[in-house]
C-alpha cells in the first residue's frame, strides 16, 4: 500500500529542500524551494529524536517543478537546533533527479545515489552518473553541482568524462554576405 506523507509544518524542526538563496541562483529554484516538500513511499519513519527520516520502497520527492525517485531515502539534520547540515541521500537504480531551473530549461540527473546537502545546495551524483541541461550533457562516474553557482564538477576514476555540448542555434548575419 501506498504511503503518502505531506511535510508542511514539523515542529520543531523543518524538513524542506532549502538552501539560502542569492540574487544569482535562478528563479525557477527560488519558486521551488519555497513550496512543500512531498514525500510518497511504501514506507517510512521519522525520528525526531534522532533528526532522521527514512523512506524505502518506490520514494518520490516532490517539491514545485522537483521530481526525485528513489528506492531509498534518507534526510538527517533538519532538526534547527542541530548544528549538522540538512543531507538528502537517495538510492536507486537509478535515482532520478529533475528540475525546470528556468522556464523551459530543465535539469534532468540519475545515478546510482544522489546525495543533496539543502545546506550547502550541493547536489552530488555517485555511480554511472549522468546530468542533462537544454540539450548537453555530463557522464561520469561522480558529478558535483552546486545549485547557487551554477557549477559543474565531474570525475570518472579510470575513464575519461564524457561532455557533450549543444551548438547554440546560430543567428542571421546582416544580407550583404558578411560573416
Amino acid at each position: 500500500m501506498l504511503k503518502r506523507f505531506f511535510i508542511l509544518v514539523l515542529a520543531p524542526c523543518s524538513l524542506a529542500f532549502s538552501i539560502a538563496l542569492s540574487a544569482d541562483v535562478p528563479s525557477g529554484f527560488q519558486r521551488d524551494f519555497e513550496q512543500p516538500v512531498q514525500i510518497l513511499a511504501d514506507n517510512d519513519l521519522l525520528d525526531l529524536q534522532q533528526s532522521v527520516y527514512r523512506a524505502t520502497g518506490n520514494v518520490r520527492i516532490n517539491q514545485g517543478s522537483l521530481r526525485i525517485t528513489a528506492h531509498e531515502l534518507e534526510v538527517t539534520g533538519f532538526d534547527s537546533r542541530s548544528n549538522e547540515p540538512e543531507v538528502f541521500a537517495l538510492r536507486g537504480t537509478p535515482a532520478t533527479y529533475q528540475q525546470e531551473i528556468e522556464p523551459g530549461i530543465i535539469v534532468n540527473a540519475e545515478a546510482a545515489s544522489i546525495q543533496y546537502d539543502a545546506t550547502a545546495g550541493i547536489l552530488t551524483l555517485q555511480g554511472n552518473a549522468e546530468l542533462r541541461q537544454d540539450g548537453s550533457l555530463v557522464r561520469a562516474e561522480r558529478i558535483v553541482y552546486n545549485l547557487a553557482t551554477q557549477q559543474v564538477t565531474s570525475d570518472r576514476g579510470d575513464e575519461q568524462v564524457e561532455t557533450i555540448f549543444r551548438p547554440r542555434p546560430r543567428t542571421q548575419q546582416n544580407n550583404n554576405g558578411q560573416d
